[in-house]
């Protein structure tokens, strides 16, 4: 029936979705309007010049100078792109806007990338516009913005819709390394399950976090900060020693010291960037080649272990599986380094973007699969451990694992009661009224000697109708009040029930003394002989009276 449900219910939604479908091309909406949407158009035709002075950070100046069309009765903005540039923009001889690094800045000399735009009017119609950008870095001299000017709103959206693609590939990689952390928090305490799954979900994050900080889009939406350009560097310091902690636990040297320098090589690469940024000798941007050395370095790496693991263990499924997404990783990640020293950082990337979410992917389920495999085999040997060390009626601990635990070298008999005892007449209750009842009768005393000891000490059902009860660092008047309860709940037991056979508990107990006791098993006859003696009592006092 729940089968039925759930085919049922994915059904519905695939239907929904359908449905949704065809609304999407069933329904359309008549539209008036009276004034034209003017949308928005890329400035091409510009005056460009480029002039030089010793006092500016790269010693030049670029200068872009248009002059606007007619504009009509609603405003108007001029939006472009500016990549770690100081920009000045002039109507005329007037400074309409600007955008400098402030002076109080105590990291770097750069206004970062952010969109920049200045709103016009219909009385700026015809005006001449000159936009200057100063490079404060060398990879910015020659960087050409692209101009666009019209409706705001639609400039927005279509930067936005541009980096669609990117941004959706980039949240995926997030929403993957979240449920990898996720799955592996949960199922923590699980000693089958792959912890190395953690640091595949960090991976994931920051690979994710790098490219939606590092769009276009993200600096549209968080503008006028200037640490926000920091945010894809930091992302991408430590990226290196996740996926290191994650991918040699796939290889058979999974603890060759090379991992561990790739690790220690990142954080000196991270230490070295953050002191130069706070010493104001170089941007992390500047410094970001180091981290792409770490990252050429650890593919190396991770090529020669496949190449150690093809000689070690053959040519496998697992590995041409790897192999595969390695390789779909290396061609994106080098398309993207391609374009990024080409483009001079302006160029969108998400070529490695795409190959890391597909090897993320197929490496975290290969993973989750192959823990839950491991998850099954070891819920299969608990519970036969379970069935070998607790009693299968009761719950209770057998005496095999009286013995491991008496057994064991940690086990000290000092300070160490047992209490024994002995469900009087059991055979006379299953002679009389069958073994169900019997079981009854073992299963009412087993409730009542955990009710009286359980919560301090560890209970045994050492064979029939005997139990046993190890008390550790426990006084022997404690012990002696707990048998005081336990004689009081079997009394209150047998009033409740007094068509049901009565429950009897002969008990007896002794402290370890190494004085008489050769070992903890001589305690255990003592306390023994003590149970005994009171059943005898027991049964004597009810044939007299």
């Amino acid at each position: 029936m729940k089968r039925i449900v759930y085919v049922l219910y994915v059904a519905g939604i695939f239907g929904l979705f359908l449905f949704y479908i065809y609304i999407c091309f069933a329904i359309h909406n008549e539209v008036f309007q009276e004034r034209e949407d003017l949308g928005y158009e890329m400035i091409t035709e510009y005056e460009k010049h480029q002039v030089g002075e010793e006092r500016l950070p790269e010693g030049v100046k670029e200068i872009y100078q248009f002059k606007l069309k007619e504009l009509p009765d609603r405003e108007q903005c001029l939006m472009f792109y500016s990549l770690h540039q100081e920009v000045d923009v002039y109507v005329g001889e007037r400074l309409v806007y600007s955008l400098h690094a402030g002076k109080a800045n105590f990291f770097g000399k750069t206004p970062g990338r952010c969109f920049n735009a200045i709103p016009f009017l219909k009385e700026d119609s015809g005006s001449q516009i000159r936009i200057e950008l100063t490079p404060v870095y060398s990879s910015s001299v020659g960087v050409v913005p692209e101009f666009y000017f019209g409706s705001e709103l639609k400039i927005w959206m279509g930067i936005l819709l541009r980096n669609s693609v990117p941004f959706l590939l980039s949240m995926i990689a997030v929403l993957a390394g979240l449920a990898f952390l996720l799955f592996t928090v949960y199922n923590y305490k699980n000693t089958e399950v792959d912890k190395s799954l953690m640091m595949m979900g960090m991976f994931s994050i920051h690979i994710g976090m790098w490219k939606i900080t590092d769009m276009e889009a993200f600096s549209l939406v968080v503008s006028d900060h200037g640490a926000v350009d920091y945010l894809p560097f930091l992302s991408l310091l430590l990226v290196i020693i996740p996926y290191v902690l994650f991918v040699k636990e796939l290889f058979s040297k999974k603890e060759h010291v090379v991992w561990y320098v790739l690790c220690f090589g990142c954080f000196a690469v991270t230490l070295l960037s953050i002191g130069l940024q706070a010493a104001g000798i170089a941007d992390l941007r500047q410094t970001l080649w180091m981290t792409h050395l770490d990252m050429a370095a650890m593919v190396i790496v991770v090529l020669g272990m496949l190449f150690i693991e093809w000689r070690i263990a053959g040519w496998n499924s697992r590995l041409k599986l790897m192999a595969a997404c390695l390789g779909l990783c290396l061609v994106g990640l080098v398309s993207d380094l391609v374009l990024y020293y080409v483009s001079k950082g302006s160029a969108m990337m998400f070529f490695g973007m795409f190959g890391f979410l597909t090897y993320i992917i197929i490496l975290g389920v290969m993973s989750i699969r192959r823990t839950k495999k491991l998850m099954k085999i070891g819920m299969k040997a608990k519970r036969y451990e379970r069935m070998a060390y607790h009693d299968q009626l009761t719950g209770l601990f057998n005496r095999t694992a009286y013995a491991d635990h008496t057994g064991a070298k940690s086990f000290s008999p000092e300070n160490c009661i047992a209490v024994m005892f002995d469900l009087n007449d059991l055979k006379k209750c299953n002679d009389t009224q069958g073994h169900e009842q019997g079981d009854r009768y073992i299963m009412c005393g087993t409730q009542i000697i955990k009710e009286s000891f359980g919560d301090i000490g560890k209970c045994y059902r050492m064979g029939g109708d005997e139990f046993c009860v190890l008390l550790e660092n426990v006084s022997l008047e404690e012990c002696g009040q707990r048998v005081k309860r336990l004689k009081e709940l079997v009394e209150e037991h047998n009033k409740a029930y007094p068509d049901e056979f009565p429950v009897q508990i002969a008990c007896g107990y002794e402290i370890y003394d190494e004085k008489t006791d050769f070992d903890f098993g001589d305690t255990l006859r003592r306390a023994d002989k003590m149970m005994y003696h009171e059943k005898f009592i027991m049964k004597s006092g009810r044939a007299s009276a």
